[in-house]
């Protein structure tokens, strides 16, 4: 299990104490969702999809959905219960409860028997516990779906709760307190509980450590779970390509014993943050260099409103990214970057409405005019109203995504299935996101008339501000303070924002969504251009994929140029965001990315305007027309994510140190910082002039387009860019480090965060079809028994990974250990030491384990593509990744079926084997760990090392 406490914001909320104040009005009755008067569901061609949904007879809430196109089966089981309800003594017990629930129960009796069976069956388990529920869920391969589900169920009916493993798993518990304890998102979290209203079941610590839960008896779990796990406050959600009929049949046979203890369901006090006549502050120091400002507004439980949408249509305002927008002002007063804004349900009785503004180092000095700045676009929302287009292109929008958009699949897919029945009428609860009944202009006023200085708690997150308080528990530095005169006075009548503008109509909203006949592939090959075009036969949607490179000569490859191409593609961004929101309202899906290893422009959505879309970005590809207050702020901003690099996970940039050694040409954030101090706007601008003269555009279009209309898309992209072309072996393509058998390589570094890690990999071989076989069985082989035995059984540290995987035709099995407690040599002693023994582990394999590998293997090989734009994805790596190469997965398959156990054994044998090991080891000490032995070659050693090595492709 590799569980989670999550809280349901994306963002911690920002919450503090306040005196009482007079209550705000009552919200008017919702236009709530009649499900007799919701149109059916309109599905796609070839959409098979199916729901059902039913109550079972003890009272537990069930959606169902089949699909055969779906490639795994998926179940998730919601509880009306979370952190709020810790009791007071033992903060963090549900989090320690639901980690608990995986260690056996009577009918499976094993600690490993839940995870190992999914993991040998190409599934996972997780499960998160927020505020006011927590979450369960898999997926695995098909075959194996009824056997998961009958371990699952029993979970919810006979946990042990075996004492053996408390110490254990409130270690782990520590573990993952531990290594979020220099992660601003939590540091800010638990400075927002702590300032919660003393009293509120929410103002308390909700991960849990070894200091809270030490001593905590079996009998304190099966109270809790007696108390709380009941199956009349479960949801339960099955998805995969099984019948209707089969997965009822399932639902019924596995989760109707939960017993139902006919427990109501819980609510909370919705005053965690009174009115107050006072701007109140929260400054927080983060640990990475962080600059922005946070408004909470509290709200009632915005649920009931789902049919109307209000907080979704003020979000959507005032997050626009377009001219006369909020942003627009504060861009061009050069005070913030970027800002986002929406609703956020927290329980069924209250939630809050959060923005969320980046800000530059102007706009943090000058704070107090964001804040009016962000008043008056409120204020001018409350006086024009929300534009009158918004709710019908919201409403056209939202019935072609739920038509058309692909859905997802897996684990994601069910969680979100249980959690929408357990918020929504069961009869509509998937269908709520897509569902814009009708307009409800109090619903909006209700909202706006929440958005007000006396209603709002701020939050200042960056570096240098001055505090006077530590919170307890992660150690953050901040101050509190209640302002009740000029500056909160400012914010009740703030002056208008002259640049302020309703939103025009969006001109990317597609007008048809007809299907074009099929036609046959087309290619297109010259100096300067590659095309390849397939249009979509199989899921008949009106939707469009285009997929280009831009090939680099390889005279650029540097550290300067690599610089600079992260300026440009920040600057390109930049520049085209209007664009580029419109069109990502409009459904249109864009991203322009730039490195050494080309610069990619991806576009898709519907078809209606996708090729006008993707013209516009093209003549805009070679523009940096950028202000230079502007440019500072995106200046700084990069600066501000390169110097982060030292605060990451310690395998985080132990993952970045194996790119600058494995791969030609790749430099880490700290190499990146220093050249990137002295880069000017003027630099990027004649970088971006010159950056298409020469080169070679690939690209790939598929979907509903004609094949002339292909050719028109990426020629006009050609056009615009005007490139000369290259001798093939002049273009810049990607190579890694060749290695030779009994060739070890070994990197250590100090890090300045607490905890070490340690990466090792192993070259299994080349990219064969038998090798890639292999290494597909080794991925599902190799990561139980690390799992099992380095977090589980030696408790070396919460991020342990195991498993096998390829670059750039290069295949490899990968370790990954981190620890608070442990120094990278030791955790690589016990690491080795037990990679040592994996070819005899292999070896005794029982013979149905083995066969449970191999089918899962083939299951993962004949997945489908879910959608246009994945399958255009895919489609563009076979044409230019893998030279075109379209037999690949069939070869692939014919190999795994002559694959034997013995044969994989004698690969990894070979790999371990130290006459013929090529290896790679990576070490990262924490800023208090000590190693016990010096390494053999240091970070700087192996880079140049690496200067004098070979590259293959």
């Amino acid at each position: 299990m590799f569980s989670t406490l999550l809280p349901r914001l994306l963002l911690a909320l920002l919450l503090a104490t306040g005196v009482a104040a007079p209550s705000l009005a009552a919200p008017p009755a919702p236009a709530a969702i009649d499900p007799a008067a919701v149109p059916p569901r309109q599905q796609a061609p070839n959409d098979e999809s199916a729901y059902r949904r039913f109550v079972l007879p003890n009272g537990m809430k069930v959606l169902l959905l089949s699909d055969p196109k779906l490639n795994l089966s998926s179940a998730s089981v919601a509880v009306g219960v979370g952190s709020l309800m810790d009791p007071p003594a033992r903060p963090g017990l549900a989090h320690y409860l639901e980690h608990m629930l995986f260690l056996g129960t009577e009918k499976y009796p094993s600690e490993s028997e839940y995870g190992e069976y999914l993991r040998r069956n190409g599934g996972y388990a997780n499960a998160w516990t927020a505020r006011d529920r927590t979450n369960y869920h898999l997926e695995v391969q098909p075959a194996a779906f009824e056997g998961a589900l009958d371990r699952f169920s029993q979970f919810f009916i006979a946990p042990l709760f075996d004492p053996r493993f408390s110490e254990r798993e409130v270690n782990a518990v520590n573990s993952e307190y531990q290594k979020n304890l220099e992660q601003d998102f939590w540091r800010q979290f638990s400075v927002a509980n702590a300032l919660i209203r003393p009293g509120h079941p929410a103002h308390h610590f909700h991960i849990g450590s070894r200091e809270t839960l030490t001593g905590t008896t079996r009998e304190e779990l099966l109270a809790f779970h007696d108390a709380y796990y009941s199956a009349n406050r479960m949801t339960l959600a099955l998805t995969g390509p099984e019948s209707l009929d089969r997965l009822e049949q399932w639902a019924r046979r596995y989760f109707e014993p939960v017993v139902d203890k006919q427990r109501p369901e819980l609510h909370y006090p919705a005053d965690y943050l009174p009115p107050e006549a006072a701007l109140r502050l929260v400054r927080i120091e983060p640990v990475k260099d962080l600059r922005s400002l946070n408004l909470s507004f509290p709200m009632p439980d915005l649920r009931a409103y789902a049919g109307s949408k209000p907080a979704e249509l003020i979000g959507y305002v005032l997050g626009n990214e377009g001219p006369g927008s909020l942003l627009a002002a504060l861009k061009a007063e050069g005070l913030a970057t970027g800002l986002g804004a929406g609703g956020d349900v927290e329980t069924h009785d209250y939630g809050s409405f959060e923005m969320q503004i980046a800000l530059t180092p102007e706009g943090l000095k000058a704070y107090p005019r964001v804040l009016q700045m962000t008043f008056a676009a409120i204020d001018f929302l409350r006086r024009n109203g929300i534009p009158p287009h918004l709710f019908a292109e919201r409403r056209a929008m939202a019935a072609l995504d739920e038509r058309y958009r692909d859905k997802g699949e897996g684990a994601s897919l069910a969680v979100s299935l249980a959690n929408a029945a357990m918020d929504y009428p069961l009869a509509v609860a998937e269908r709520v996101p897509y569902l814009w009944i009708e307009e409800d202009p109090a619903a909006i006023q209700f909202v706006l008339d929440r958005m007000r200085p006396d209603n709002l708690m701020a939050t200042l997150v960056a570096k240098g501000l001055p505090t006077d308080k530590v919170e307890k528990y992660f150690g953050a530095h901040y101050s509190f303070t209640q302002d009740t005169g000029p500056a909160y006075q400012a914010l009740l009548n703030p002056p208008p924002v002259a640049s302020l503008k309703l939103m025009p109509p969006n001109r990317y909203v597609p007008d048809r969504t007809q299907q074009l006949p099929v036609e046959a592939v087309r290619l297109i090959d010259e100096p300067a251009l590659s095309l390849y075009y397939a249009q979509d036969v199989e899921f008949q949607r009106p939707l469009v994929s285009h997929e280009l490179r831009f090939v680099l000569p390889r005279e650029m490859a540097s550290l300067r140029n690599a610089v600079l191409l992260d300026f440009y593609a920040a600057c390109v961004n930049e520049a085209l965001n209007e664009t580029t929101y419109a069109a990502y309202e409009a459904g249109y899906r864009t991203q322009l990315a730039a490195s050494l290893e080309g610069v990619r422009l991806h576009v898709d959505g519907y078809d209606a305007s996708a090729t006008r879309l993707l013209g516009e970005l093209a003549a805009g590809l070679r523009d940096c027309a950028l202000p230079e207050e502007r440019f500072a702020a995106l200046k700084d901003r990069l600066l501000r994510g390169l110097s982060a690099f030292d605060t990451v996970d310690a395998w985080q940039t132990l993952t970045e140190t194996r790119r600058r050694v494995v791969r030609e040409f790749h430099f880490r954030p700290d190499e990146r910082l220093p050249v990137a101090r002295g880069v000017t706007l003027q630099d990027v601008q004649a970088f971006a002039r010159g950056l298409f003269a020469q080169g070679k555009l690939e690209a790939l279009s598929h979907g509903n387009l004609s094949a002339d209309e292909a050719r028109a898309a990426v020629r006009q992209v050609a056009q615009a860019l005007g490139a000369q072309p290259l001798a093939a072996d002049n273009l810049l393509r990607r190579r890694l480090l060749a290695m030779s058998p009994g060739e070890k390589l070994l990197t250590s570094e100090p890090l300045k965060v607490n905890n070490s890690a340690y990466r090792r990999e192993l070259v299994l071989g080349g990219d064969s079809p038998e090798m890639r076989a292999a290494t597909m069985v080794l991925a599902a082989f190799i990561g139980p028994p690390t799992y099992s035995e380095l977090r589980t059984r030696q408790q070396l540290g919460y991020i342990v990974f195991g498993g096998a995987g390829a670059e750039d035709h290069t295949q490899f099995a990968y370790f990954i250990v981190q620890s608070g407690d442990y120094p990278a040599d030791v955790l690589q002693a016990r690491t080795d030491a037990f990679i040592a023994t994996l070819p005899a582990q292999l070896q005794a394999l029982p013979d149905d384990g083995w066969q449970t590998i191999v089918a899962g293997v083939r299951t993962k090989l004949l997945e489908m593509d879910k959608s246009v734009a994945e399958r255009a994805a895919r489609l563009n790596d076979l044409a230019y990744d893998e030279g075109a190469d379209w037999a690949r997965r069939d070869a692939t398959l014919a190999a795994l079926d002559r694959l034997t156990r013995d044969r994989v054994a004698a690969i990894l044998a070979q790999a371990v084997a130290p006459e013929t090991m090529m290896s790679r080891s990576f070490l990262g000490f924490a800023r208090d760990h000590k190693a016990q032995d010096d390494p053999a070659v240091s970070f700087g050693d192996a880079a140049a090392w690496k200067a004098g090595q070979r590259y293959v492709r």
